[in-house]
């Protein structure tokens, strides 16, 4: 069951608060918040996870802060389109919209080998009138002696140069929980002159552990690559595993 809140709920408010005192006291039942920030108001979720079944759709629709209530019962709760379901198809980030009526295209380095050919793909990007880019610096490959670019390294000058060509956006490849924190890190030191998307590759598809983690943070949005040989139904739950995580 998703319990949709009226907009511009504040966390801070007495009534949030209620809401939440009275959903702990539901036996069975686990909640997770989710919060959607966009350019004009924000949207906040909260996922009734367990036996949902008993729970009363009016009786929840009249607690304090809730707007609407859906209940889920096919498979991929959060990302399915369910009945009575109107939440937005699109979300904004660092100022572009990623949507059903948007094409946003990422062309950009496989794998990120020096500063000089960051800067020429990032002017041509720029030329061409994108604002959004991949840049490999974390590649798994099949060989192990294969380049597997520079990691944290071309970070530093990656930004930068994003930052000064106005590339909003970096689809950026990650493989372990590690290069989290070294994306923000060199993020925070170079002034967060860009954003970043983090890229799951169709290596990892299946990797759930990572899909757990990278689905736990809340900065940055995600990407997700079809896995080899995975039927639908596969990518799909993939795509739940990060959405279950927040």
């Amino acid at each position: 069951m998703i319990l949709i809140l009226g907009s511009n709920v504040s966390e801070q408010a007495q009534e949030y608060h209620q809401l939440l005192a009275h959903l702990a006291t539901l036996q069975g039942i686990q909640t997770r918040v989710h919060v959607e920030h966009g350019s004009e108001k924000n949207l906040t979720e909260i996922y009734l996870i367990g036996n949902t079944k008993a729970l009363d759709i009016e009786d929840m629709q009249s607690l304090p802060c809730v707007e609407r209530v859906v209940r889920v019962s096919e498979e991929y709760r959060i990302l399915g389109r369910h009945k009575d379901d109107r939440r937005p198809t699109h979300f904004d980030y660092n100022g572009v919209r990623f949507g059903q009526d948007t094409l946003n295209v990422f062309a950009g380095l496989c794998a990120v080998d020096n500063r000089e050919h960051v800067g020429i793909m990032l002017k041509a990007v720029r030329d061409n009138g994108q604002v959004c880019t991949r840049m490999g610096a974390y590649k798994p490959r099949t060989s192990p002696y294969a380049f597997q670019g520079h990691g944290r390294n071309c970070l530093p000058y990656v930004f930068e140069l994003a930052g000064n060509y106005g590339i909003k956006v970096i689809a950026m490849e990650i493989t372990h929980e590690s290069h989290l924190n070294e994306i923000r890190e060199a993020l925070h030191q170079a002034g967060n002159p860009t954003g970043v998307m983090l890229q799951i590759g169709t290596r990892n598809t299946q990797n759930f552990e990572l899909l757990k983690i990278v689905g736990r943070q809340t900065e940055m949005p995600v990407l997700l690559k079809r896995g080899f040989g995975i039927t639908l139904d596969e990518s799909l739950n993939a795509a739940e595993y990060l959405a279950s995580e927040g």
